[in-house]
Parts: structure tokens; sequence; C-alpha cells
């Protein structure tokens, strides 16, 4: 009966057409996708669930178990998600292998590649504000003099945990977050300027109960007036997390901010090109904030910045393990991994949504290629620090700071 069927359907054109596609399954999930007389197909293989089963039934063994919306993988052209089956009705089924991401009733949820390609919206805004722009001076591993001498704070500052005093205007893209009244904010996070108007930080710094409502640029030591900075300061009218962040779970965990005015760009406050390609070019990466400098310290109020190292996957997804902020462990497509395995070097609690960041090769500049998001315990052996990896979130990005 199957193949009195099989000859009765007018679809010796396409099987002609197709004759390089060796791998039946795929042939004919294509032909499910496109022959116009779906019903009678239906009919021939039972009903639809059969044909969506003959599409993901191989890779069903495989379930990347992942949720619908997550970044299943991330290539040139754009990042891939996990949409139901019959909404990746697009793939070239033909050159596109099918990975299930989860089991959801009939419709198996499948990793699909994009409708279009990336744009480069962001990288356009990138060569256009650092046009002109000077190199950054280095670290060093003591506070900078400030302008008017105070001799105490020619002091060795603590330092990020295993880090150094950022020198003026290396970082203008780092910003601060406050609660609180204007003349007198809560410094809680950081953050880094990617627009006139726009600022990138984490999900998890804002809450209801309490929402961020300042952006402090331009600053070096938030309790003094003397170091060579030109802090400014502006009012947050907008902010919009990642639709799919949802706490206790720490997936997703950025967050746009936009300002209630834009800034002059200058050597003080400046915004940082956002790293477009899953690929990183460095083992090393620096972290900058204004954190704890060890576990139970306090936090600074001068910036830091540390050389870190970037983790494995394999290693991190080892060492962290599961708890309610990952549940399914260390996302590689979301998120990343860093620190020293002997904990000498780290973020730490108020560095939330500080800039992680890689150099240029060719360059002297930096790129964003994280964000501040969670740990264990900072500081200490084999508990690396995890990062939101920027470019996962590039395209969500664009469509709101650039749309």
């Amino acid at each position: 009966m199957f193949i009195m069927y099989v000859l009765s359907l007018p679809f010796v054109f396409i099987v002609i057409q197709n004759c390089e596609v060796f791998d039946l399954q795929f042939f004919l999930c294509k032909i499910f996708y496109t022959y116009p007389n779906k019903k009678m197909l239906t009919m021939l293989f039972s009903g639809d669930l059969g044909i969506l089963l003959l599409c993901v039934l191989p890779s069903i063994a495989a379930t990347l178990n992942l949720d619908e919306g997550d970044v299943c993988l991330v290539k040139n052209e754009g990042n891939w998600t996990c949409v139901p089956i019959d909404s990746c009705r697009h793939a070239n089924l033909r050159k596109t292998e099918i990975m299930t991401c989860k089991l959801r009733g009939r419709l198996p949820v499948v990793c699909c590649p994009p409708k279009t390609t990336r744009s480069d919206k962001s990288e356009s805004a990138c060569l256009r504000y650092r046009a002109g722009r000077r190199c950054p001076e280095k670290a060093t591993t003591a506070k900078p003099k400030p302008k008017s001498g105070d001799e105490d704070l020619d002091l060795l500052i603590p330092l990020v945990i295993g880090g150094n005093a950022s020198a003026p205007k290396s970082h203008p893209e780092t910003v601060l977050l406050g609660t609180g009244p204007e003349n007198d904010a809560y410094w809680v996070c950081g953050g880094s300027l990617i627009s006139e108007k726009w600022v990138l930080s984490a999900a998890h710094c804002n809450s209801d109960r309490d929402p961020l409502r300042w952006v402090r640029l331009g600053d070096l030591d938030y309790t003094l007036e003397t170091e060579d900075a030109k802090p400014i300061q502006r009012r947050i009218v907008r902010m919009v997390p990642h639709p799919q962040f949802k706490l206790p779970k720490i997936y997703h965990d950025v967050l746009l901010i936009e300002m209630n005015q834009t800034v002059v760009f200058n050597d003080y406050v400046a915004p940082i090109c956002l790293h477009r390609t899953f690929e990183i070019p460095s083992p090393k990466a620096t972290v900058v904030g204004w954190g704890r400098t060890g576990y139970a310290d306090d936090v600074s109020s001068y910036l830091q910045e540390a050389d870190i190292s970037l983790v494995d996957h394999d290693e991190c997804f080892r060492l962290f393990g599961t708890d309610a902020g990952v549940p399914r462990g260390i996302d590689k497509m979301a998120q990343i991994c860093a620190g020293e395995s002997d904990g000498s070097k780290d973020s730490c609690k108020g560095d939330s949504g500080s800039p992680l960041l890689v150099p240029e090769p060719g360059s002297c500049v930096d790129r964003l290629v994280g964000i501040v998001s969670t740990g264990k315990q900072c500081g200490l052996t084999n508990s690396p620090g995890v990062y939101t990896r920027v470019s996962t979130y590039v395209p969500w990005i664009e469509s709101i700071v650039w749309p």
C-alpha cells in the first residue's frame, strides 16, 4: 500500500530535482515543506505528526535540552534559535541538519537558522564612534595622583581581585549604575556605554523594589572630585531586559538602558564596540569595575581592572555544576567563563553588569565580549566567573539601539 501511494503521488519531478540528496530523512522532510498537496502527504504518513517525527527522529536522542527562544547555534550569518518546527519552514532542508532542542507535544522545538542575515548596524556605529579616537592609556598598579595633590591618595589602592587600578581615560566606556536620589545615589552595578544614549548591562542589576535610576559616566573614583576624570550623570528613562530573562534563572542576563539625553564623546566618555562573532581571538580578557576587592571585602570606589583567562566551556560546566540560576548548567552559546584556577584574579560582587573586554587584533582598542553576570564565590580556587556572551545578543541589541 505504501509503495502504491508513493507511485501515485505526482512528485517524480521533485525526486529528479533532488536526486543528489541521498539522506531519505531530509529528502522526505523537504517534500513535506515544499509539496503543495500536504493533505495527500499527511494521509500517506498517517498524520502530520508522522512527518514531523520523520524530520526530527534521528536527532531526538541528541536533544539539546534548550527552551523555545534559546540560542542553539551561533554562525556568521546570525544566531540560530529554538523554535517550533512549523515556524522553521524557511530552512533549506537540503543543506540544514535538523537538531532537536526539546520535545513539546506534537511539535518538536528545533534549532532553526535565521530568516535574514545579520545586519552590520552595530559595526557601522562602531567605526563611526572610534573615528579619530586616540589609543587609551595603560593601567597602573598604583592609583594615579589627583590633580590637587592630596598625599593620602598616593597610596596603593585595593584592587579587583589580583588586578590593577585603571589609568585615567583608559576605560571611557565603563559606567556606574545607581539607585536612590540624584545627589546621594547608591552605586550598585556597572555597565558599558555602547551609543550616544544607550548602556549595556546585566538584567539582574535592576529590581522592581529598588529600580535603577542613574548612569554615571567618565568617572574613576566616585567619592572624590580631585582625580583626572570628568564625570557626568544621566537619568534613566527606559530599561529593556532581554525578554527571556526570568529570575531565579540567570540565562539571558542582558539589560539595555536608555538615558534621558545623549552624551558627547571625548577622552573620558566613549562607547565600546561589540564583539560580533562566537569565536574569541584571545585566551585572555580584561574585566573592569568598581566591585569588591575580595570575597569578604568592601567594594572599591576606584575603578579597577584585571586580566583573566578564558575558561574552556567543558571545564567550566564541570566546575560550576547546576543550581537555581543555571539549572541546565552553563550555556555555551550564551555564556562565557573566565578567571584563574587559583582564584588570584576574578570579578566580584558590585562588578555585575561591568564589561569583559578583549583586544581587537591589529588595533589598540578593545571590544566588549562579555557582561559580568554571576559566579559561585569570587576569588576562590576553581570558581570561575560567568559572563553573558555579547555576540549572541547582537541582533537583539541592534533591533533596539539601532533600529
